[in-house]
Order: C-alpha cells, then sequence, then structure tokens
C-alpha cells in the first residue's frame, strides 16, 4: 500500500528528471530516469516490476491514449499540407502583406489566437505551417516556438470556447462550494486571469523588439542571420533541413489557398460542433483533405496514404515522449508530490496574500510535476474554503489558481505544449525552454504583485 506522501523525497524524482535534463540537454532519458527513481522509492527493490506494470497502465489509461492519438493524427494533417503544397499557398499568400522580420512573428502571433479552441492545435498546427515564413526572415527557430507556445495556452484560457475552458467549467460546476454554474464562474475569473495578459503583452513587445533580449536570443539571432536557424543541439541536422528545402522547391504541385483553408475551418467546426472534441475535428478534416485533394487532382490515393503513413512516422518520437511524461505524473501522483507542497505551503497563507500564493503553488506544480489540470483539481478544493473564510474575492482566486496552471504549461520543459511545440518547430524543448523561460519568470513576477495590489483592493 502506497503512502499518502513521502515529504520531502516526493520532490526527488522531478529534481532528478531537471538536472539530468540540464546536464545531458535532453528530455526523453531525463523523464525515464525519473520514474525509476519514483518507482525505487515507491517500491523498493521489487521496483523493476512495478514499473513495467506502470508503464503499462499508464499507456493504456483512456487519457494518454487521447493525447497520443492527437499528435498522430496532426501528423497526418501537416504532411498532407506539406505534400499538397498547401502550406506553400498560405505561405504565398501570407507573404504579400509580410515583408519584415517582425511581420513574420506577428503573423504568427495573430494566427494563433485564431487557433484558440486547444493549444495542442495550437502547437502542432501554427509552428508547423507558420515556419517556412519565418525562415524566409531568418527567425530562429527557438523564437518561431516562443511565440508559438506564448499564444497556446495562454489566448485558449481567455475564451471561454477551448479545451482549457471546457475542463474547467467542469471543474466549477461540480464544486458544491461554487453556486453558480461553470460557464458563468469562468466568465467572471476571465478578467482575473492576470498571467496570460501579461505574456501576451509581453510576447507582443518581444516580437517589436520593445523589451531586452536575453544573451540567448541575441546569440540565436547573430547565429540565424548568418544562415543557420537551428540551436546546436537540435534533431535536425543540416542536411536534414537542406533536404527538406530541397523537396519544397521540387514540389510541382499547384498551391491552393482552398487545400489549406478548407480544412481547417472544418477542423475548427468540427472541433467546435462536437463538444469540443478534437479528435473527431482532426478526423474530420484529414477526411476533407482526402476528399478535396482527389476532387481537385492535388493528390492521387497512393500519395493521400503514403503521406498519411509518413505523418504519423514523423511523430513517432514524439508519442513516446508523451508516455514518459505522463509516466512521470503517475509516479507523483503516488508519491504524493502535489499534496506535499500544498500543505508546506498553507501555514504561510493569508487573505491578503491567498492569491499570490495560489499563483505561485499552482506555477511550482505545474512547472515540477507536468499536471496542470490535476494540479488545478487537487488545489481547488483546497482554495475554495480558505478563500471563502477569509471573505476573497473568488473570481479573483480562480483567475490565480488559472494563471499559475497556464504558466506551468506555459514553460515545464517536458510538459505537453511545450513538447508539441517543439516537434512542430523542430527544435529540443531545452532550446525553447532557454529563450521562453526568462519573459515567463518576469511575467510571473509582475502577475505576483499585480495579485497582491488585486488582494488589497478588491
Amino acid at each position: 500500500m502506497v503512502e499518502e506522501t513521502y515529504g520531502i523525497l516526493s520532490l526527488l524524482p522531478i529534481a532528478v528528471v531537471v538536472i539530468t535534463a540540464i546536464i545531458t540537454k535532453r528530455v526523453i532519458e531525463p523523464l525515464v530516469l525519473g520514474t525509476v527513481v519514483g518507482a525505487i522509492l515507491l517500491y523498493g527493490f521489487s521496483f523493476f516490476p512495478n514499473w513495467v506494470g506502470d508503464l503499462l497502465a499508464t499507456m493504456s489509461d483512456p487519457d494518454v491514449v487521447w493525447t497520443m492519438v492527437i499528435p498522430a493524427l496532426f501528423g497526418i494533417l501537416i504532411a498532407m499540407f506539406g505534400s499538397s503544397n498547401a502550406g506553400t499557398a498560405f505561405r504565398e499568400l501570407a507573404i504579400k502583406y509580410v515583408k519584415t522580420k517582425q511581420n513574420s512573428l506577428l503573423a504568427t502571433y495573430i494566427f494563433g489566437i485564431i487557433i484558440f479552441m486547444d493549444e495542442y492545435m495550437n502547437a502542432l498546427l501554427i509552428g508547423g505551417t507558420m515556419r517556412n515564413l519565418t525562415d524566409k526572415y531568418k527567425v530562429p527557430r527557438e523564437v518561431l516556438a516562443y511565440v508559438t507556445n506564448s499564444t497556446g495556452t495562454p489566448v485558449s484560457v481567455l475564451i471561454p470556447f477551448s479545451s482549457w475552458a471546457v475542463f474547467l467549467m467542469g471543474l466549477y460546476g461540480s464544486s458544491e462550494l461554487l453556486e453558480a454554474n461553470g460557464f458563468t464562474t469562468y466568465v467572471s475569473s476571465i478578467p482575473f486571469m492576470v498571467y496570460p495578459f501579461v505574456t501576451l503583452i509581453i510576447l507582443l513587445l518581444f516580437i517589436f523588439n520593445k523589451v531586452p533580449m536575453t544573451k540567448y536570443v541575441k546569440e540565436a539571432t547573430l547565429r540565424a542571420e548568418k544562415g543557420n536557424l537551428f540551436p546546436e543541439e537540435t534533431d535536425v541536422d543540416s542536411e536534414d533541413f537542406e533536404n527538406e528545402l530541397k523537396k519544397d522547391k521540387e514540389n510541382t504541385k499547384k498551391p491552393r489557398i482552398i487545400n489549406f483553408v478548407l480544412p481547417i475551418v472544418m477542423l475548427v467546426a468540427g472541433t467546435i460542433l462536437f463538444d469540443m472534441d478534437l479528435i473527431i475535428g482532426v478526423i474530420i478534416a484529414i477526411a476533407t483533405c482526402f476528399i478535396l485533394y482527389r476532387i481537385n487532382g492535388t493528390m492521387t490515393y497512393s500519395e493521400l496514404f503514403a503521406t498519411s503513413v509518413r505523418g504519423i512516422q514523423d511523430m513517432v518520437e514524439l508519442i513516446v515522449l508523451i508516455i514518459a511524461i505522463f509516466l512521470l505524473v503517475r509516479v507523483n501522483e503516488d508519491l504524493g508530490t502535489i499534496e506535499y507542497v500544498i500543505y508546506s505551503v498553507e501555514p504561510i497563507i493569508t487573505p491578503l496574500l491567498l492569491p499570490g500564493i495560489t499563483l505561485l503553488v499552482v506555477a511550482f506544480l505545474g512547472f515540477t510535476t507536468g499536471n496542470f489540470w490535476g494540479t488545478m483539481g487537487i488545489v481547488l478544493p483546497i482554495i475554495l474554503p480558505l478563500a471563502q473564510m477569509s471573505d476573497v474575492n473568488i473570481p479573483l482566486v480562480l483567475g490565480a489558481m488559472v494563471s499559475g496552471g497556464v504558466f506551468g504549461s506555459h514553460v515545464c520543459f517536458f510538459g505537453d505544449a511545450v513538447t508539441l511545440t517543439s516537434a512542430s518547430t523542430q527544435v529540443s524543448n531545452m532550446a525553447q525552454i532557454r529563450v521562453s523561460l526568462p519573459y515567463a519568470l518576469s511575467a510571473l513576477i509582475i502577475s505576483f504583485f499585480i495579485f497582491l495590489g488585486l488582494g488589497l483592493i478588491i
């Protein structure tokens, strides 16, 4: 029988993952090592068979299966866009209006706001579509990853028709401590989701060079201006990149904007119409590609099926990474990591500090565990009674909780949003984090002081 919490030892797997990831600049291996360390803590000398059992249980979990299916389907869709030259058509349309590096990133920013329904959709679709355009203006790929990821979850929570919103509405609706329905409660908390607002503002200032560039961004920019768009540790070597460019030039298929726009419209419409079910939306988009590309003669049946297989193959490493992420989440849950952190900080919480402490605790847990939705589900029953007893504004505290979850999703180097964005922009997770983390931490600090101020006046 697993103990409810392992105290400070519950943080050991996370520490192992963070330290080894920094040293090796890898992600999969540190994650696997972290899960093994956790299994040793949980099961002692019999850790190996139990670790294998947890691995199999993780792979068969419906939520994990869903998360593995999504990138596989998006891999097919992105490959379709590439083989059909649909991406070229969109790029050529954007080129008419984009004439500078800043505008190429601004177009990415705007596209990120348009694709608000799901951060998975945002990460895979925008990164895969916009990289050719930003490459033209010598934007480092890790900078593109930062811009892409920063319009993913932050935008998703601010618009109450996304996968994040649907989850949180259900969470609020199931709480006996909240009088209003889930939708009303969620909408009332949107003005207090400070971190997403601050992040989007900082990102816009970053695009137009109105905030200082970090040392790493400067180095990446100089490297890109010399023609090397990828960081040193990227899995895409220069030969692979040249082959990709060669294939783009050799692709003689006529670029048709409808080949891109119609599948995207069907993707969005299908997702919304079927209760925000992203899998159904992507399948409808893929089916649209099959029908449309055959009708207008863009691709043969053989090309369509071969492209589908290749699209799935391109996502195999990502799927392995997702399995490792969720296995670590399972280990953290069994060790009681989240409960330990929450009860450690509970004694220092006061009415004035409650929103700010909520932000920092959820941000820390999200960053270290990679479990954003689960973290908020555990934190909610604790902060609501504290807020009610302290007469603290409930939407304010909920806004702080969601802000912390967004920060975790935004910067957790082994999290799903970061991983998917890195895959679509073809850089390592660590390369993306080296760009995004200083700006995200700045946004977190600013948000904390804003919550302190709001705690005083609301």
